[in-house]
C-alpha cells in the first residue's frame, strides 16, 4: 500500500501496547489447531498476534505487512513467545506470492481498498496448495457505523455473498455472519457484525 496508507498503521502501533492485543483472534485460535503442521501465509498480519500463535503450534509462517512498526512489535512479541517466524514488510497490493505454495492463509479482518478486493482475494486463492486452507475473518457491511472496529467506508467492508464468489478454485466449508462481542484491546471492542469463512481449494 502507498507510504501515507504504511505511516498510518506505523503511526498507530507506535505505543507498548497492542493495539489489537497479544491474543490471537477468536476464530483463527478455533480454526489453526484443526489444521495439520503446514506453511502459512499471514497477510495485513500488524502486531503478529496470529502468526506467533500459529507458530507456536509448530507452524512454518511468514507474515507480510506494510508497517515496519508492526513487523518490529510481532518480531518481539514471538521472542517472548520463543517462537521464530518470517515477517516481510511488502505492499500487499503488488505482493507476489507463489502459486499452489501455502498450506493455509489466513486473513483476518484484511480490508481492502475495493477496486483492488477481488484481484488480491485471487492471488490468495491460487496461492494455495491444493487442499490448501484459507481462514477468513472480516466485518461485514452491517458493521458499518458502528465504533466497535473496521473501517469507516462502507465500500470497504464485506458482503456474504461477494465474498463466497471472490476466491475462485476454493469450496466453502463454513461461510457465515454473525454479530459477536470483540474484545481485542482498543482495535476492535464491543458487539460487530463480522464474516467468518473456512474454504478449502480443489484437489
Amino acid at each position: 500500500m502507498s507510504d501515507k496508507h504504511a505511516n498510518k498503521w506505523d503511526n498507530r502501533y507506535d505505543e507498548d501496547r497492542f493495539f489489537y492485543g497479544e491474543e490471537p483472534n477468536y476464530y483463527v485460535a478455533r480454526e489453526l489447531p484443526r489444521l495439520p503442521e503446514g506453511r502459512g501465509l499471514f497477510l495485513a498480519e500488524g502486531e503478529g498476534r496470529n502468526a506467533v500463535f500459529a507458530a507456536g503450534l509448530g507452524h512454518e509462517v511468514v507474515a507480510i505487512d506494510s508497517s515496519v512498526v508492526g513487523r518490529r512489535k510481532a518480531l518481539e512479541l514471538a521472542e517472548r513467545a520463543g517462537v521464530t517466524l518470517e515477517y516481510r514488510t511488502e505492499d500487499l497490493l503488488e505482493g507476489d506470492w507463489p502459486s499452489g505454495n501455502w498450506d493455509f492463509v489466513v486473513l483476518c479482518f484484511v480490508h481492502l481498498p475495493p477496486e483492488a478486493m477481488a484481484e488480491v482475494h485471487g492471488r490468495v486463492a491460487a496461492c494455495l496448495k491444493p487442499g490448501g486452507t484459507l481462514i477468513l475473518q472480516s466485518f461485514s457491511q452491517q458493521q458499518f457505523g458502528r465504533d466497535s472496529g473496521g473501517p469507516p467506508r462502507l465500500e470497504w467492508l464485506h458482503e456474504l455473498d461477494i465474498v463466497r464468489e471472490q476466491f475462485p478454485g476454493l469450496v466453502w466449508a463454513h461461510l457465515e455472519e454473525d454479530e459477536v462481542e470483540l474484545r481485542e484491546s482498543v482495535g476492535h471492542s464491543g458487539m460487530a457484525w463480522v464474516i467468518e469463512g473456512r474454504a478449502l481449494r480443489n484437489e
